[in-house]
């Protein structure tokens, strides 16, 4: 649910009020920022987004019908404006939103131990290597399904695909960075 005091500021920023839409950007600049340096390991390029964000939320919040919603608009729009600067360059995406590497290891062996430290950041490392590899469009899919837990309903309003596709193209892309780790990944 969303705090009355936000909807206050999303729609006293809709009307044109600039204190209102400080006041929203400072409330929401840690949740923005989360996403930016999620899809992106270039703190440069991190500050560009956000300003760009900034720019697009002032010129865009009228256009949001429904102030309840603001929370997956402004993540909607970010993811959005990711993608759209890394368009022309080869992204570099940051798995280190990935918490729990244990789930990764769950049928590495009978006894199922706990990985080492070392094992924890060969693995990361592994991982990070092969989702690299992915075409731009899955690994952007992959990290937004498993990174910002987004839906396949939600990557495909983002993406302009049918989220069948979306789920399709999830799978295919599990499938192969499970032959490449030799490692499980939560099908959800």
């Amino acid at each position: 649910m969303i705090p009355k005091k936000l909807i206050s500021l999303v729609n006293k920023t809709a009307s044109g009020d600039h204190e209102a839409f400080e006041q929203l950007l400072v409330s929401q600049n840690s949740l923005i920022l989360w996403i930016i340096r999620r899809m992106t390991d270039c703190p440069y390029d991190a500050e560009d987004i956000r300003q760009e964000v900034s720019i697009r939320i002032f010129r865009h919040i009228a256009s949001l019908r429904h102030p309840e919603a603001f929370g997956s608009w402004l993540r909607t729009l970010v993811i959005h404006e990711c993608c759209r600067h890394h368009a022309s360059r080869k992204p570099c995406v940051s798995l280190e939103a990935i918490a729990d590497y244990e789930s990764l290891n769950a049928d590495r062996g009978p006894e199922n131990a706990p990985l080492t430290h070392v094992e924890k950041l060969e693995l990361k490392s592994s991982l990070e290597s092969a989702v690299k590899r992915l075409p731009e469009h899955v690994r952007n899919m992959f990290y937004m399904r498993y990174c910002c837990d987004m839906g396949c309903c939600e990557i495909a309003d983002v993406t302009g695909l049918k989220a069948g596709t979306v789920s399709v193209m999830l799978f295919r892309a599990r499938v192969q960075l499970r032959e490449k780790l030799n490692v499980g990944f939560a099908d959800a």
